[in-house]
């Protein structure tokens, strides 16, 4: 199979790229074997920069035989403003459901929550996220607090 794609377009996949390894791998402490396949696909994307006239923006590195995003890459590319704004939605989502299912948990036995209908324990779940949601949108963290 041929896939053939302009400069535009192979200069897109590139952020594409770095976006999907970078949620791959960004909260890895070490190599992780089941994601190799994924990287191997993202180094032979990358071994075409030069050829797709953005040499500046993929370099190789002849010592490790791989090929990693250059300072012209990390200063020019848009990627940084999609992490932050996905690590942002991710944050106020996971803590707005968790602290919903929480208060559920505390207000209803487990038991209970477990023979909801999907349907109720939406609607459950929906009425104490929208709590959550309408707090931080006034006063963001500011009325967290741990209790002692």
């Amino acid at each position: 199979m041929k896939i053939n794609i302009t400069k535009e377009e192979y200069r897109l996949l590139l952020d594409i790229l770095y976006l999907g390894d970078w949620m791959l791998t960004a909260h890895d402490e070490e190599k992780v074997a089941e994601k190799e396949k994924y990287q191997d696909v993202i180094q032979k994307f990358y071994s075409y920069a030069e050829e797709m006239g953005c040499g500046d923006l993929i370099e190789a590195d002849k010592e490790s035989n791989k090929y990693y995003e250059t300072v012209v890459y990390e200063d020019t590319s848009e990627v940084d403003g999609v992490i932050e704004d996905y690590n942002s939605a991710a944050f106020w989502e996971e803590l707005v459901s968790r602290l919903a299912m929480r208060d559920a948990e505390e207000t209803e036995e487990n038991d209970v929550i477990n023979r909801m209908s999907p349907k109720e324990r939406l609607q459950l779940l929906c009425s104490l996220e929208e709590k959550y949601h309408e707090e931080f949108m006034a006063n963001d963290l500011t009325n967290l607090k741990i209790k002692e």
